[in-house]
C-alpha cells in the first residue's frame, strides 16, 4: 500500500512530506545526511493531464478509481495472484476450476432479487473463497510431496507420509476453524495457513536435499525423456509422411537429437541437486533448436502436420480412459474390482484395435480412425460415470449388470442421469437433505412460465429425505406438500415441518411435464 500511496501521490502532484531541504536521516553516531531536494508544492501545481489543477473533487476521483481497480483484482478470501502463480501446476489448475465456480454462483447472488436469499449467498461464496484458498494451499503443498516422493524413487517413504498426514491435519484443522468461525475471523485464519504452508514449504525443501533431488524440478529426470521422445515421435512421424525421400537427413537428426538429450541425463546422474535447474535450461535450449530444424525439414517435406501423430492422439484418449477407470477403482474399492477389471479390459481391447487399424491403414483413413475412438472415448466415459453414480449414490441396491460396451455405430449412448459428486470439505450450504438446490433465474422462469421454483442441481446423497423423492437433475421443485417453494429457506423450512416417518409429496416440472412424487421423511 506504501508504493501504492506514492504513485498516488506523485500522480497528482501532491507534495510528499520530505523537507523542504530533501529527506534528513541521523545515524546512530550522529552523523547526519541530507538526501534529495525536495520544495512544498504550490497550489495549483500540475496534476498530471484530463485534470483541473486543484480540483479536490477531481483528486478524490482519482484516488477512488485506483482503490476501486485495486479491490477488484482480488475478491476477500482469494490468494493473491503472486502466490497463485507460485502453486504446483496442479494445484493452480485446480483452483482455477473452483475460482469460475465460485464466479459463477457471484453472479447468480447478485441476479437474486430476494435480499435475504441474497445475503446468504453471498456469504456462502465468500466463505467457500477461503475454503478454496486453504484447498489450493494444502494442494500445492500435498502436491510438491508427491513430487519428491516419485523423483526419490522410494527413498523415506514412511517420512514423507508422515509429512503429508501432519499436512492434512493441520488443513483439517483450518478448515474446521472457518467453518465454526465468524466471519471477521476468516482473514485471520488464511493467513495463519499462509505461515503453515511457509514452514511446511521448508520441511519439504530439506526433505528434498536428504533425499538427494531439486525440490524446484523434482522431475528434471522425467522432463528431459519427455523432450527427448516428443522430438524423437516427430521425427519419426516426418519420416513415415516424407516416405524414403529424406531418410538419411532425418536419421541424422534423430542420432543428435538422442546424443544431446542422453548426454543431458548423464549429466543430471552426475551432478548435484542444486545444479539441475540449469541442465534443464540447456535441455529447453536443445529442444527449440530442434524444434526449429524440424520445422525446416517439415516445410522441405510438404508434411500437414495439422493432423498429429494418430497414436499419439489415440494415446491421449486411452490414457485419459485409465485415468477414470484408476479413480472408479478408489471409489469403489474390493467390492466392484471385477466390475470394474471388465470394463478396464474392454477399453484395452477396443483401442488395441483401433491401433492396428491406423498402423495397418493409410494416412487417409487416420480421420475416420480417431472420429471412432472420439466416440468410443464418449461412451466408455458416460458408461463409466454412470458406475461411480451407482457405486456413489446406490444406497445398497446395485444392478451389477455392466452397461453394454459401446459401439459408435449403433444404438444411443447410456443415459447420463443425476449427477453424484464427493464434496469437498464445507461445501453443503445450497444442498438441503441430499439435494443440491438453486433459485431459478428471470430467464428460465420467462420462458417455463413460472412465478416460482428452484432447480435440482446435484443428487448429492440418495439417503437423504428429499433425495429419496427421486428427483433428478433438471428437475424444478416446485411445491411440497401444496406450498410453493421459491427459496432453498422456504424448501428447508417445508422439509422441517414434516415428521419423521411421516410421507410428503413433492410436485416438480420434468420435461415440460407436471409430476406428483411421493416420499417418506
Amino acid at each position: 500500500m506504501g508504493r501504492i500511496g506514492l504513485v498516488i501521490a506523485g500522480t497528482l502532484g501532491l507534495a510528499l512530506p520530505l523537507g523542504a531541504q530533501g529527506i534528513t536521516v541521523k545515524s546512530r553516531d550522529g552523523h547526519v545526511e541530507v538526501h534529495g531536494e525536495a520544495e512544498k508544492a504550490a497550489p495549483g501545481d500540475a496534476i498530471g493531464p484530463g485534470m483541473v489543477k486543484g480540483d479536490p473533487e477531481a483528486m478524490s476521483g482519482f484516488v477512488r478509481d485506483v482503490q476501486k481497480l485495486q479491490h477488484g483484482l482480488l475478491a476477500d478470501g482469494d490468494l493473491t495472484q503472486e502466490e497463485i502463480n507460485t502453486l504446483e501446476e496442479k494445484a493452480r489448475k485446480k483452483l482455477e476450476k473452483d475460482m469460475a465456480k465460485l464466479g459463477e454462483r457471484e453472479r447468480e447472488a447478485a441476479a437474486e432479487s430476494d435480499p435475504e436469499e441474497k445475503a446468504e449467498q453471498t456469504l456462502d461464496v465468500r466463505k467457500d473463497r477461503y475454503r478454496a484458498s486453504l484447498r489450493a494451499l494444502e494442494r500445492d503443498l500435498l502436491f510438491s510431496v508427491e513430487s519428491i516422493r516419485d523423483a526419490g524413487r522410494g527413498k523415506l517413504e514412511s517420512e514423507l507420509d508422515d509429512l503429508s498426514d501432519k499436512i492434512k491435519d493441520t488443513f483439517a484443522d483450518l478448515h474446521d476453524k472457518i467453518d465454526d468461525g465468524m466471519p471477521d475471523s476468516w482473514p485471520g485464519t488464511l493467513n495463519d495457513a499462509r505461515k503453515f504452508h511457509t514452514e511446511y514449504s521448508t520441511q519439504i525443501d530439506k526433505w528434498a536435499g536428504k533425499i538427494g533431488v531439486n525440490a524446484e524440478v523434482p522431475d528434471a529426470r522425467e522432463r528431459v525423456v519427455e523432450m527427448k521422445k516428443s522430438l524423437i515421435a516427430r521425427v519419426k512421424r516426418l519420416r513415415k509422411i516424407g516416405s524414403d525421400k529424406y531418410q538419411d537427413q532425418l536419421d541424422d537428426v534423430e542420432e543428435r537429437i538422442y546424443a544431446s538429450f542422453e548426454g543431458l541425463e548423464d549429466k543430471l546422474e552426475d551432478a548435484e541437486p542444486a545444479a539441475w535447474t540449469g541442465i534443464l535450461k540447456d535441455a529447453d535450449k536443445f529442444m527449440l533448436n530442434y524444434t526449429a530444424e524440424l520445422d525446416g525439414w517439415a516445410k522441405k517435406i510438404g508434411a500437414d502436420e495439422a493432423l498429429p501423430s494418430p497414436l499419439e492422439r489415440l494415446g491421449e484418449l486411452n490414457r485419459d480412459l485409465d485415468q477414470k477407470i484408476e479413480d472408479l477403482r478408489r471409489i469403489g474399492g474390493e467390492e466392484y474390482e471385477d466390475a470394474i477389471d471388465e470394463i478396464a479390459e474392454r477399453v484395452d481391447e477396443v483401442f488395441a484395435e483401433l491401433k492396428d487399424k491406423i498402423l495397418d491403414g493409410s494416412k487417409e483413413t487416420w480421420a475416420a480412425t480417431l472420429e471412432t475412438a472420439a466416440k468410443y472415448h464418449k461412451q466408455f466415459s458416460e458408461a463409466i460415470e454412470m458406475w461411480e453414480r451407482k457405486i456413489v449414490g446406490a444406497n445398497g441396491k446395485i444392478d451389477r449388470k455392466l452397461p453394454e460396451t459401446p459401439n459408435p455405430d449403433v444404438g444411443p449412448s447410456p443415459e447420463t442421469p443425476e449427477k453424484d459428486v464427493v464434496l469437498g470439505k464445507g461445501e453443503h450450504m445450497d444442498i438441503i437433505e441430499g439435494v443440491r438446490v438453486a433459485r431459478l433465474m428471470p430467464l428460465p422462469r420467462k420462458q417455463l412460465g413460472l412465478d416460482h421454483g428452484l432447480s435440482v442441481n446435484e443428487i448429492v446423497d440418495a439417503d437423504k429425505a428429499l433425495a429419496r423423492a427421486r428427483l433428478e437433475v433438471y428437475d424444478i421443485i416446485l411445491e411440497v406438500n401444496g406450498a410453493k417453494m421459491d427459496s432453498r429457506t422456504e424448501l428447508r423450512d417445508a422439509l422441517a415441518g414434516i415428521e419423521k416417518g411421516k410421507e410428503y409429496e413433492v410436485v416438480i416440472l420434468r420435461n415440460g411435464e407436471k409430476k406428483t412424487l411421493k416420499a417418506t421423511r
